[in-house]
């Protein structure tokens, strides 16, 4: 089982990701601060496009970002993140936020490779 005691702080993922495994499982996971790609915007060739889009500079496609996220990815041990076949992968996004740590945790701990 993986215990929200055992990661770190919500400061270090904003510099690092965290790697770790949870050996009952057969389960090896890293956790990581992942900013989504920003969508295209499917409007672009309309004439209206960014008509009453509000004054939020995100709603633009020049200088738009996405907001960050917590990105776990878990596979079956027992092979480090770079010699595992990215086909076994499976990841999971919440907020990036203590509560979106604590929803990874959860999550994590409903997964197995047995």
């Amino acid at each position: 089982m993986i215990d929200r005691k055992r990661l770190l702080a919500l400061d270090y993922y904003k510099k690092e990701h965290f790697s770790g495994s949870d050996s009952e499982r057969n389960m090896r996971y890293r956790i990581e601060r992942y900013v989504p790609p920003v969508p295209e915007d499917t409007a672009e060739g309309d004439g209206d496009a960014g008509v009453d889009a509000g004054s939020n500079s995100k709603s633009s496609a020049a200088g738009a970002s996405s907001e960050p996220v917590f990105r776990a990815t878990i596979w079956p041990e027992p092979y480090s993140y770079e010699a595992t076949d990215p086909g076994l992968f499976i990841t999971h996004d919440e907020p990036f936020c203590e509560e979106g740590l604590n929803a990874l945790v959860d999550w994590m701990n409903t997964r197995d490779f047995l």
